[in-house]
């Protein structure tokens, strides 16, 4: 493997991990906020996509995923870090010029 396929890799790995940390803060927080409003249910959103749903049952709430818009918002934070790093490493080439 050439050391540009390795960097794509990377990249996308950082992206995606970037997500999951993303989505496990919405997901804290919103179950935080479910408990100290009270309602029936709430929907857990990342940039306007809801990725988890909140849902009373008795006392408690059951969470549950919404796997398709947690593909969307780890695709999109992967795309935004190679578009970050393509930013970074033409910046970085003006500059050794």
């Amino acid at each position: 493997m050439n050391e540009e396929k390795i960097k794509i890799i990377v990249v996308l790995v950082i992206g995606f991990v970037v997500a999951i940390i993303l989505m496990s803060v919405a997901i804290y927080f919103g179950d935080i906020n479910v408990y100290s409003t009270s309602v029936d249910t709430l929907p857990v959103k990342i940039f306007g996509i809801p990725i988890y749903e909140l849902t009373k049952s008795g006392t408690k709430y059951i969470g549950k995923t919404i796997e398709i818009y947690m593909g969307v918002v780890c695709g999109i934070c992967m795309f935004l870090s190679a578009i970050a790093e393509e930013l970074i490493s033409r910046i970085s080439r003006v500059k050794h010029k």
